[in-house]
């Protein structure tokens, strides 16, 4: 799975990464599209989970030196948050220019953008870019050395969000793991996230299934027999099994179920 390319606009601006969620409209699909955002956001905010500095990496050495423009946007926004008689302030965004992007496209980092989003807890492999570029041309040390990212220790938390930031699709995760014989998606879910770390491959899931494993993909992305129950009688299915394998076959589609997990 191709990892973003470097931009073509002037500059990168942090923004929250997009991930591919779990099919359906209910609030089972919300609550698993919740689990997906409860990880990016401990990478974000290097949270207790282990995620950005305080993942396997814990040594963030110093932060990339940042130009005097954004400098004095931060000294701005700071003096804005003293004055603005206690209301919050949003924090600035840090924008990283074309140069830095440039810097980091042509050091031997070329390749780590996702480890390094992963280790930094950026938002976005972008972000993750501009702050290499600029820690690049500012002498400053990345937490590891060229080649050294493939085969560092990953915690599962920077895996899972690998997964998220590496653009993983719900289809290919719930494919592979009733391909694997693996009674979750999520664990799937972490070992591509690994896959992608470690710049390797990862498998394209199986173009069509048996009737087994659609019934597999129906249980692994979480719902029950109750719910296969209320299927059967939704769509006056011949049996229970028949309304998991056509749920199964529909999850693996990307379509929703009208069935709450």
């Amino acid at each position: 799975m191709d990892q973003d390319s470097p931009t073509t606009q002037t500059g990168t601006t942090r923004t929250s990464p997009t991930a591919r969620t779990a099919p359906g409209t209910s609030r089972g699909a919300s609550f698993r599209r919740a689990g997906v955002v409860a990880v990016v956001a401990c990478a974000v905010t290097g949270s207790a989970l282990g995620l950005g500095a305080a993942g396997a990496f814990a040594t963030d050495g110093a932060a990339p030196a940042t130009s005097s423009a954004q400098v004095a946007a931060d000294a701005a926004a700071a003096q804005a948050a003293s004055t603005a008689g206690g209301e919050e302030t949003p924090a600035p965004k840090i924008t990283y220019s074309q140069a830095d992007l440039a810097a980091f496209a042509a050091s031997p980092y070329a390749d780590d953008a996702l480890n390094l989003a992963v280790v930094w807890g950026t938002p976005d492999v972008d972000t993750a870019k501009g702050k290499a570029g600029a820690a690049i041309t500012a002498g400053t040390p990345l937490p590891f050395g060229p080649d050294d990212a493939p085969a560092a220790s990953y915690t599962d938390d920077q895996r899972l969000v690998a997964f998220v930031l590496g653009r993983g699709s719900w289809e290919q995760a719930l494919g592979l793991a009733v391909a694997w014989g693996e009674p979750s998606v999520y664990s799937v879910k972490s070992t591509i996230g690994a896959a992608l770390l470690a710049h390797e491959e990862v498998p394209a899931a199986p173009a069509t299934f048996t009737e087994d494993q659609q019934v597999a993909a129906f249980s692994a992305s979480g719902y029950t027999e109750a719910n296969a129950t209320e299927l059967a009688a939704i769509w006056q299915s011949g049996s229970v099994r028949e309304a998991e394998a056509r749920a199964g076959a529909a999850l693996l589609a990307g379509d929703s179920l009208p069935v709450v997990p």
